[in-house]
């Protein structure tokens, strides 16, 4: 027995050897660790890279219609058919989006900007491929307000 210890002297070998197995455990266990971290990340940056520019086009569209309908309200029709067809072009709205995509539309007393569109996307290394759909409204009551 080892007196400070008080366990066998034999152990301390023991102890040695599973000491240097669980170090030529670790860097595998490392690199295992790492490729299912960057396998992850990829997983999740590869459907992002391919929606993104559709969400954002989106959303600057969303923005679109909510001035072209407050145009539409204070200036006029033709105004804001005008000011629609400068704005997709102005924003950089992808090929996705046609002016012939947008409509004006008067419902009673109340009017509305309504554009939808849609995309298929293409997965890489496939031969599958997702529909998207798109759309966005703003209208404007009788009174003017925008909703």
């Amino acid at each position: 027995m080892d007196p400070e210890t008080s366990a066998p002297a034999s152990d301390d070998g023991l102890v040695e050897e599973q000491e240097e197995l669980v170090a030529r455990r670790r860097p595998w266990l490392r690199r295992l660790a790492v490729g299912m971290g960057i396998g992850a990340v990829a997983a999740i940056a590869l459907p992002v890279a391919l929606i993104a520019p559709y969400v954002r086009d989106d959303w600057r569209l969303d923005r679109i219609v909510r001035v072209v309908a407050l145009d539409w309200r204070d200036f006029g029709e033709q105004k804001a058919r005008e000011r629609l067809e400068f704005e997709l072009d102005q924003q950089r709205i992808g090929m996705n989006v046609g002016d012939d995509d947008c409509v004006l539309v008067t419902e009673g007393s109340a009017r509305q900007v309504r554009c939808k569109w849609a995309v298929t996307i293409p997965i890489p290394g496939t031969d599958l491929s997702v529909p998207l759909s798109f759309s966005s409204t703003a209208e404007l009551a009788a009174d003017g307000a925008l909703r």
